[in-house]
């Protein structure tokens, strides 16, 4: 019988690490109850305008279906590790005894990914260098809710170690598991085995189905695809995963004009991979090096690919 229940467990970030083929996995484990709405995201601590609605809204919101068989009760929100100390308190505050699942990717590439994405979601019209170059500033230039979202601090959510200091204040090393993103795609089972582990189940053997690929497709030209975003208004994200699945995108079409726009979306998106200019690779690297030496120190797995 399904019922309210606390969540005694976060997949906490980061985004674009990995956290959406975690959670697609976790979600058919019968000990594990994860909401099967996985867009949008919780971000329950990290929104203020979500925040505001109180805790009874966040239960009912994410958790009144819980069946009995659930040991594991969680919600994914990839914010919350970017989020620092602030979001950490508000957890702590109200779950002291809370778990954390940290999925950390290359800060490199996680950058590259971030960036590519956030071109898919028609904000960004910028080259990647140009977006680097201009990202402090244009951090500080947001307000309103962007100034909380951060659609342009690409790098900001890369700085794992001192974002993990952050919730150490509060939590105990104990009660935060940090899994390498590039191992739960290449090991599965072995991380997979680790946090079942971590979530105390009984059941550390588990036959799942795997996780659809969440590889961001690139996009030709993002002044174009910042276009389209406006013409489509509340309607873009779902066209766009209409689009990619090539499935429902009459939905969508009353008009010519409709019709058009949808194409135009289609052939600006493309599957073939794009490298990563050389120079903000160098750029990066240096970026990240003294964190991710910091990082050694925190996590059990090898680092030394992440260059």
């Amino acid at each position: 019988m399904a019922r309210q229940m606390q969540p005694n467990f976060i997949i906490g970030g980061t985004a674009a690490g990995g956290t959406s083929f975690l959670s697609a996995i976790l979600v058919q484990h019968p000990q594990i109850y994860l909401p099967k709405e996985m867009r949008p995201e919780p971000h329950y601590f990290y929104k203020s305008w979500e925040y505001q609605k109180g805790i009874g809204y966040y239960l009912s919101r994410w958790f009144s279906d819980v069946p009995s068989t659930a040991i594991a009760i969680g919600e994914r929100s990839s914010s919350y590790l970017f989020g620092g100390d602030d979001i950490a308190k508000k957890i702590f505050d109200v779950y002291p005894s809370m778990k954390f699942i940290f999925t950390l990717r290359n800060p490199i590439e996680r950058t590259w990914a971030n960036y590519r994405y956030t071109v898919l979601q028609g904000l960004e019209d910028l080259s990647f260098e140009d977006a680097l170059k201009n990202e402090t500033a244009r951090v500080s230039e947001q307000t309103g809710i962007w100034a909380e979202i951060q659609p342009f601090n690409y790098t900001g959510r890369g700085f794992y170690a001192a974002q993990l200091r952050d919730y150490l204040r509060f939590f105990p090393q104990e009660s935060i598991l940090t899994i390498k993103s590039e191992l739960l795609s290449s090991q599965t089972d072995a991380e997979l085995r680790k946090i079942y582990m971590f979530l105390n189940l009984f059941r550390l053997d588990f036959d799942y189905a795997r996780a659809p690929d969440h590889t961001s497709v690139n996009v030709v030209n993002p002044k174009l695809q910042k276009e389209l975003r406006q013409y489509f208004g509340d309607r873009f994200d779902k066209v766009i995963e209409a689009t990619r699945r090539e499935e429902d995108i009459e939905k969508f079409i009353s008009c010519s004009l409709d019709a058009e726009k949808v194409a135009l979306l289609s052939s600006n998106m493309t599957g073939k991979k794009i490298p990563m200019p050389a120079e903000a690779r160098a750029y990066l690297t240096n970026t990240f090096a003294s964190d991710i030496a910091e990082l050694r120190q925190l996590v059990d797995f090898d680092l030394s690919d992440w260059k």
